[in-house]
C-alpha cells in the first residue's frame, strides 16, 4: 500500500508547525493501519480556495501516474476550500485510483455514499470562507468609518499604529514629489513625460524601483495616483472588489456600486489643494472622451488580444523590455515608452510591416531547404502515424459481428427457424463485412500514401506565412522556429538577434525551420 499526504495551512500568521501537527495526525493513522509513512505535499500560507498551489499540482500530477494508492489529509478542508474545485479533486483522484481518507472528520472514498459526504463537507468548507470573508469586511468596515486604515498605503503617507487601530499621516518628502505630479498634470504634461522626470531626477517609486506611467494615470478604478481622492483628504474605502473568474481562476478588480463606498473626510491628509486636484480631473475626463472616440474609429489603444503576428516575440537589446505597437504602424520600447530615456535610451520605434517583411523574409529563405523539408516530412509522418487508428477496436467489432453469424447459424442446425430469422442473419453478415472491411483499411494505412504533393504543400504554408488565419498559432510557432528576437539599436538601424531554437517543430502549422539564424539589420 503506497501512501501520500497532503497538508496546507493558510495564513502567514499560522506557523510551519500547523504542517508538522497535520503529518503526525496522519502517520498516526498510518501506523495504526500498518501502512507505511506516507510521502508529504504541502502548500504553506496559501489559501484553499486558490486551485494553484504548487503543492496541490504536484501531488494531483504524482495521482496521475500512479505515484501512490491512498491519499491522507487532515480534514477535507485541506483539500480545497472550493465546493467545485474539492469535488474535481476527489474525481479526479478517484479516476486515478487513489483512495481520499480525511483522518480527523472520517472522509472516506472507499466507502459506500462518500460522494454525499464530500460534497457536504466540500459546500461547508465554502461557506466557512464566505462567512469569514464577511466578518472580516464588517470588521474593517468599521475602521474605515472611524477613519483608521482599513488597507493599502498610498505613496506620499506612513501607518501608524494607535490603541485603536492603524492612521495614516503625511510624509512630507513624499508629499512634494505627490504635489510635483499633480501640478505638472494639470499644466499639460503626459504620465509619460512626468514618469520619465522622475527618472532621470532618481526619485524612488512607491515600490522603490522606476517610475511608470500607469503608476501616474487616473484608472477608472481610482489606481492611480492623479485619480486617489485622498490626496484632498477624501477615503474612500470599499470602491472596488475582488472578483474571481470562475473559468481561469483569476482574481479581476472590479468596481463596486457607489451606493456600496464608504467615504470620510480627514483634513489632515489632504496634499494636494481643490484647485490642482479640478485642473487634473478634468483633463483626465477629457483624455478618456478621446481614447473612447479612438476606440469607436478602431485605432489601437492598448489592451485586448495581440492581432499581430510579431506581438509579444520582440524585445528590447538595451534593457530587456518588451517590444510593442506603439502606434497604429510601429513597434517600439515599452521601457522607453513608458518610463524614459532615463531607464532605457533606445528610443529607436520600426515600422510593423517592416520588421514583419523582413524577418518573415529571413524564416522563409532558412525554411525552404532540402534539410528543412526533410524535418517537415518527418514531423507530419510522425503526426499521422499518431492519427493512425488503433485495429484492436476494429477486431473487437469483427469479432463480436463473427459471434452473431454463428450463433445465428448454429440455431439454424439446430432447427430453431423462424420468419425473422433469414432477417437477422442477413443484418449479422452485413456487419461482419462492414467490419471486415474497416479492419483491412486500417491495417492499410500506410503514411506515405497521404503526402503525394507534401513539398508542394510544404512550399506553399512558407510562402503564405504572414497570412496565416490563426495568429496565436503562428506566433507560437515563431517563438519555437525564432527563439529570443533582441532589437539591438546601432548607428541609427535596429539589428535583429536571434537565437534559432533548432529545428524546432511548429504544431500548428506542421513546419520546421533550419539553425543558425544571423542578425537581420533592417531600415526603420
Amino acid at each position: 500500500m503506497r501512501t501520500a499526504a497532503y497538508c496546507r495551512f493558510s495564513s502567514d500568521n499560522q506557523k510551519e508547525t500547523s504542517i508538522r501537527d497535520q503529518l503526525r495526525n496522519v502517520e498516526h493513522y498510518c501506523d495504526r493501519q500498518g501502512w507505511p509513512t506516507p510521502a508529504l505535499y504541502q502548500d504553506q500560507a496559501m489559501s484553499g480556495a486558490r486551485s494553484d498551489r504548487p503543492g496541490y499540482i504536484a501531488m494531483l500530477a504524482a495521482a496521475d501516474v500512479g505515484a501512490f494508492d491512498v491519499l491522507l489529509v487532515d480534514d477535507l478542508s485541506r483539500l480545497s476550500r472550493d465546493s467545485i474545485e474539492s469535488a474535481q479533486a476527489i474525481r479526479s483522484l478517484r479516476f486515478a485510483g487513489v483512495r481520499v481518507i480525511g483522518v480527523s472528520d472520517g472522509v472516506d472514498t472507499a466507502r459506500d455514499g462518500y460522494k454525499v459526504e464530500t460534497g457536504l463537507r466540500g459546500l461547508m468548507s465554502e461557506l466557512y470562507l464566505d462567512d469569514l470573508a464577511k466578518k472580516t469586511h464588517r470588521g474593517l468596515k468599521g475602521q474605515a468609518l472611524a477613519g483608521f486604515s482599513a488597507g493599502g498605503l498610498p505613496y506620499g503617507y506612513r501607518s501608524v499604529a494607535t490603541p485603536d487601530g492603524f492612521r495614516r499621516e503625511v510624509v512630507e518628502e513624499e508629499a512634494c514629489v505627490v504635489r510635483r505630479i499633480f501640478k505638472r498634470y494639470a499644466a499639460g504634461i503626459s504620465p509619460r513625460q512626468i514618469a520619465d522626470e522622475l527618472n532621470r531626477d532618481r526619485v524612488p517609486s512607491p515600490r522603490g524601483s522606476t517610475w511608470a506611467h500607469s503608476a501616474i494615470y487616473p484608472a477608472a478604478q481610482g489606481t492611480g495616483m492623479l485619480g486617489n481622492a485622498i490626496y484632498v483628504g477624501r477615503l474612500i474605502w470599499n470602491k472596488t472588489a475582488w472578483v474571481k473568474d470562475p473559468l481561469t481562476g483569476r482574481r479581476l478588480r472590479t468596481l463596486r456600486p457607489k451606493s456600496e463606498w464608504v467615504i470620510t473626510e480627514d483634513p489632515a491628509l489632504r496634499i494636494v489643494d481643490d484647485e490642482t486636484w479640478e485642473a487634473c480631473q478634468a483633463r483626465a475626463k477629457t483624455a478618456k472622451a478621446e481614447t473612447i472616440t479612438k476606440r469607436a474609429k478602431g485605432r489601437p489603444s492598448g489592451g485586448g488580444k495581440s492581432r499581430y503576428i510579431l506581438s509579444g516575440l520582440l524585445t528590447c537589446g538595451v534593457c530587456g523590455g518588451a517590444y510593442t505597437i506603439a502606434d497604429r504602424h510601429r513597434y517600439a520600447c515599452s521601457i522607453h515608452k513608458d518610463r524614459g530615456p532615463a531607464v532605457c535610451s533606445n528610443g529607436l520605434k520600426v515600422r510593423r510591416t517592416t520588421i514583419e517583411r523582413v524577418l518573415l523574409e529571413h524564416v522563409k529563405a532558412s525554411m525552404l531547404t532540402d534539410e528543412a523539408y526533410r524535418r517537415f516530412e518527418q514531423e507530419v509522418r510522425a503526426l499521422l502515424r499518431q492519427a493512425r487508428p488503433d485495429p484492436q477496436d476494429a477486431r473487437r467489432k469483427l469479432q463480436a459481428a463473427q459471434r452473431d453469424v454463428d450463433n445465428i447459424m448454429n440455431a439454424i442446425k439446430a432447427g430453431i427457424f423462424t420468419a425473422s430469422t433469414k432477417q437477422a442473419l442477413l443484418e449479422a453478415e452485413g456487419k461482419r463485412d462492414d467490419a471486415q472491411a474497416a479492419l483491412a483499411a486500417i491495417e492499410a494505412f500506410e503514411p506515405s500514401q497521404m503526402l503525394p504533393r507534401a513539398r508542394e504543400i510544404f512550399r506553399d504554408m512558407v510562402a503564405r506565412l504572414e497570412a496565416v488565419e490563426d495568429v496565436a498559432a503562428a506566433r507560437d510557432a515563431l517563438r519555437e522556429l525564432l527563439g529570443e528576437v533582441r532589437l539591438v539599436p546601432e548607428d541609427g538601424t535596429l539589428t535583429a538577434q536571434m537565437t534559432s531554437a533548432g529545428l524546432a517543430g511548429a504544431c500548428q502549422m506542421a513546419l520546421v525551420a533550419g539553425t543558425g539564424f544571423e542578425p537581420v539589420t533592417f531600415g526603420l
